[in-house]
């Protein structure tokens, strides 16, 4: 079981990086949001009755062009959070180690600055490029996906509705709701289009939840490395009704060993504590024990493996 003091600095960073994913989840809406505004606004300056194929065309363009752009800020934003939740992650560690060295004046503030300060630029690539992921897809290779799948939906609605012979007009207008990020699809649509993305903006928001998830964890692990009274790290998974997998039933309460410690699936709610048995006071005690010279073969070989980052 953790100590509470410890507890106490994981709680407030997983309440922080849920709330970072909430302001998340606004922001890219807002940016579909936009979208749908600009189409619609046009809409309403055309004439029903004279709206033809060929603008229908340009208008099949424009959404390409503009997605392309949706998807630069998106990107932008992304990485924008998944920096703060690196930061979050990291953190924990970190100001772990500052109470511990103000509370036993250890003189080691620097020291415990520079072993923590490498992990934020790693762990925000090993996300950016992918090598955290068996298919070594980096993010920009995602969104480019989901860019594609936005393309499909469009040809499919265009082509779709000429099947089932809605006018021009009907088309665009179908083409305004499919953009609209809070559009409720009806049975009419899920009869005409059930192929279609039943959310324009499910792809960037689920991408989004789950790179801002799997860097924090990335950072959290890399993080304890670097922390030798970490034993492992506890999953706890999310326990929502009806939402929770049996996969993260079956890792519920279980002890992971630092490297070990899989990434939650995407969109997953799980959350994973690391596990220090020892009280704030023992490691500080501890530790200022050591630096007077006592000996202790688990310090010495956290020093010997990590000396090169106090320096």
């Amino acid at each position: 079981m953790a100590s509470k003091d410890y507890l106490r600095l994981c709680e407030e960073a997983q309440r922080k990086k849920l709330k970072l994913a909430k302001k998340q989840e606004q922001q890219i809406k807002q940016i579909y949001n936009d979208m749908y505004k600009n189409l619609s606004k046009k809409l309403k300056k055309v004439n029903s009755g004279t709206l033809t194929e060929r603008y229908l065309q340009e208008l099949q363009k424009e959404l390409a062009k503009e997605i392309k752009s949706i998807h630069n800020k998106v990107e932008k934003i992304v990485k924008k959070n998944i920096y703060t939740s690196i930061n979050l992650a990291n953190n924990v560690q970190l100001d772990f180690f500052m109470q511990i060295n103000e509370q036993h004046s250890l003189n080691m503030k620097d020291t415990f600055s520079s072993m923590f300060s490498k992990i934020p630029k790693a762990a925000m690539d090993e996300i950016l490029y992918g090598t955290a992921y068996k298919d070594r897809k980096g993010l920009s290779e995602r969104i480019w996906q989901y860019t594609k799948k936005f393309d499909k939906d469009i040809d499919y609605i265009i082509s779709e509705g000429i099947a089932n012979k809605k006018s021009t007009y009907e088309i665009a207008k179908d083409l305004e709701k499919y953009v609209n990020p809070n559009a409720a699809k009806d049975w009419d649509w899920k009869r005409v289009y059930p192929n279609s993305s039943k959310k324009v903006d499910y792809n960037a928001q689920r991408l989004a939840r789950t790179a801002v998830n799997h860097a924090f964890q990335q950072a959290q692990k890399r993080s304890c490395e670097k922390n030798p009274y970490v034993e492992g790290i506890r999953w706890v998974s999310a326990g929502i009704h009806g939402r929770t997998c049996q996969l993260c039933k079956d890792r519920d309460g279980q002890l992971f060993k630092i490297k070990d410690v899989p990434l939650d699936h995407p969109n997953g709610l799980c959350t994973t504590i690391p596990d220090i048995p020892m009280s704030l006071e023992e490691i500080g005690t501890e530790l200022r024990a050591w630096i007077d010279g006592a000996s202790n073969l688990k310090l010495d070989k956290w020093f010997d493996e990590y000396g090169e980052d106090f320096l």
